[in-house]
């Protein structure tokens, strides 16, 4: 036993005197190791960095002219004009022209008809219809704002993406 333990550390020590030597035949490079490569790449990505991350010069521009928009409907009687200033609220989720947006879940309601925006909006408010988003801004309308927001709602134009191409095709048809 004691041979073969003798023999391997032999072999062992024989193996690796070998791999020592042939280390010294492997040709040596320290280009990673290059300290003013090194220096000029670290330039150069600090000189994009700051081009990237400087604050852009903004040109300055004329004045802007503000233009102030009528309202969408013709405010011809009390009613609508107080429907018109309580459907400011409604601006932000349905659109100026009550188009709705998709990405509030908001409906289209421009163009309803004034019994039907009435009948959604007491039944949001009694409870039976459930609204979460309206509950804050329904608290404050009384019956007599309902009935005014409603007769707005109903005199906003009823425009729908793609009506005027689907009419024109329609007539184009009829035509032929």
């Amino acid at each position: 036993m004691t041979r073969l333990i003798v023999f391997l550390s032999v072999i062992t020590g024989f193996i690796l005197t070998l791999a020592l030597f042939s280390y010294k035949s492997l040709p040596v490079s320290n280009d990673k190791f290059d300290l003013h490569k090194t220096e000029v790449t670290y330039e150069k990505r600090t000189e994009l960095i700051h081009e990237l991350t400087a604050p852009k010069e903004v040109e300055v521009v004329a004045e802007v002219e503000v233009k102030e928009y009528a309202p969408v409907v013709d405010l011809n009687t009390p009613q609508l004009v107080s429907g018109h200033k309580l459907f400011n609220q409604c601006i932000s989720c349905h659109g100026k022209g009550g188009e709705g947006k998709t990405s509030q879940k908001a409906p289209h309601i421009g163009g309803q008809y004034d019994w039907y925006v009435e009948k959604q909006l007491t039944e949001m408010k009694a409870g039976i219809r459930v609204n979460l988003v309206m509950n804050s801004i329904l608290k404050g309308l009384s019956p007599a704002d309902m009935k005014d927001l409603a007769a707005y709602v109903s005199q906003l134009p009823w425009k729908k993406p793609g009506t005027e191409t689907a009419k024109a095709d329609g007539a184009a048809a009829a035509v032929k």
